[in-house]
Formats: structure tokens, C-alpha cells, sequence
């Protein structure tokens, strides 16, 4: 088995999400996971699984690995993430806003991953936005 914190583990686990496996994704947050992301602020592996079901159901989301740190003994991860996000269905409320069928939206963002036990028990991200003309 891969050791957590390791860039593999964190790899195998941006896979399973972007191929939509929750069962798969889902076993790497702690029961109670502390989730502090662009459209919520969710408490507990169960709310954060509820969360991304609902987004599923209108949008298809794909995050790509842009630049990778771990912390020595694999307790922290720091990861720039590019996430794209593609709308199967109108979303009209979406926290972020809208979206209409169709839509794609992208952005960077910085996400901060706290792991006791081989799971995430914090997630944090912060949404970056670069320059005009720069590479992100």
C-alpha cells in the first residue's frame, strides 16, 4: 500500500475523484473532516460526500495537479490544483454562480491537506488567480 502523504497516494486519490468513484475518494476523509472550500464549509466525511453529490448531478468536475509539496512525515500536503469545471445541467443557484448546460469554468487554487491516520482531516483551499499574460 502506498504511504499516505506520498505524492502517489494523492494521485490515486485526484483520480478517483475525477472519475466520479465516491467510495473511492471518499475513504480518504476522516469521519470528521473539516472541509473549508470555495462553495462550503462542511464538518464530516458524510456531509462532504453529500456536497459532491449534488455538484456531480449538474457539473462534471476535473482536477488536475499542477505543483505537489508534502510535508516530512506526511502529515500536510500543499497542492495547486487547476479545477474545470464542465455543466451537464443548468445550475442557476450555484454558490459560486451560475452555470448554464454546457458552461466550463476554471480556476487555480492552493488546497491545504492536514492527514492523521491515512485520511484528510482538514481540507483548505484558497482559489488563486494570476495575473493577466502569466502561466498558471
Amino acid at each position: 500500500m502506498t504511504p499516505p502523504g506520498t505524492r502517489e497516494w494523492f494521485e490515486a486519490y485526484l483520480a478517483a475523484f475525477n472519475r466520479g468513484d465516491f467510495p473511492g475518494f471518499g475513504a480518504y476523509y476522516a469521519d470528521d473532516v473539516a472541509f473549508h472550500g470555495q462553495a462550503a464549509q462542511l464538518t464530516g466525511r458524510a456531509a462532504v460526500l453529500d456536497f459532491y453529490t449534488r455538484v456531480r448531478s449538474y457539473l462534471d468536475e476535473q482536477l488536475e495537479l499542477l505543483s505537489f509539496v508534502a510535508a516530512p512525515g506526511g502529515d500536510r500536503i500543499v497542492a495547486e490544483v487547476r479545477t474545470t469545471l464542465t455543466a451537464h445541467r443548468d445550475w442557476p443557484d450555484m454558490p459560486t454562480g451560475a452555470m448554464q448546460v454546457g458552461d466550463m469554468r476554471q480556476s487555480v487554487s492552493f488546497i491545504f491537506y492536514d492527514i492523521a491516520d491515512g485520511h484528510f482531516t482538514r481540507i483548505r483551499s484558497a482559489r488563486f488567480s494570476p495575473q493577466p499574460g502569466a502561466r498558471a
